[in-house]
């Protein structure tokens, strides 16, 4: 048997900000009618894998992913805001086509230096890339061997993934980005290296519930 631990890392679904193309970031926003109905085709796609534990951020786009991949299953989710989306400070709940007007300099570095990235008043991205891979690494030693779902946020899951894949977090620019409740699967061994095994996944949706192509920020 590995002590590899695996982890399901899946995006939330669509909520009213992504439709609207505001910028969410910690914002609690409500699900969206689309993103309920692209749920109910997450939790059959989760339906038979297995898995150990699920945690999730505490945002309800989060929280209701999390519930609808346990549909099945009926372990405990465990809420946890070091998988929270990015806090965004002054751009959270506002459009995103206001940004180039607003904060030029900010969104030239969101687009194409997301490393050096910070709003103002909000988190820097090396912070939140440090707190996704440190939970990540605390889990897989703690869990050696388990399976474990993560239920986060499009920025947040990016920086995850630009470690899983083995990137430099300066190389962060060239990492996806994940459609709602795309279903990203990598192991982390025993010395905490990450394996990808799957990434951006969306199979489990008809093309009319598919939405990144629809944001074209590509985010939160």
């Amino acid at each position: 048997m590995s002590n590899n631990t695996k982890f399901y890392v899946i995006r939330h679904c669509e909520a009213v900000g992504n439709r609207e193309k505001i910028f969410q970031g910690t914002y609690d926003g409500e699900v969206s009618e689309l993103g309920r109905k692209q749920l109910d085709y997450l939790s059959l796609r989760m339906r038979n894998e297995s898995f150990n534990r699920i945690f999730s951020s505490s945002r309800k786009r989060a929280r209701a992913t999390a519930q609808a991949i346990n549909q099945y299953h009926g372990l405990n989710i465990v809420i946890d805001d070091r998988i929270m989306e990015i806090n965004a400070g002054d751009w959270e709940g506002k459009k995103f086509d206001e940004f180039p007007v607003l904060y030029p300099q900010e969104m030239y570095l969101w687009d194409n230096e997301p490393q050096n990235f910070v709003a103002p008043n909000g988190e820097k991205m090396a912070d939140v890339y440090r707190r996704m891979v440190s939970f990540v690494k605390e889990l897989a030693q703690k869990y050696p061997g388990e399976s474990i779902v993560l239920a986060s946020h499009g920025c947040a899951i990016r920086n995850l993934l630009c470690w899983a894949d083995g990137l430099g977090f300066e190389h962060l620019a060239h990492e996806v980005w994940c459609a709602n409740t795309a279903v990203n699967v990598f192991e982390v061994d025993a010395q905490l290296n990450p394996h990808m095994i799957l990434k951006n996944d969306i199979s489990h949706l008809p093309e009319e519930m598919q939405t990144l192509s629809s944001q074209k920020w590509n985010s939160k």
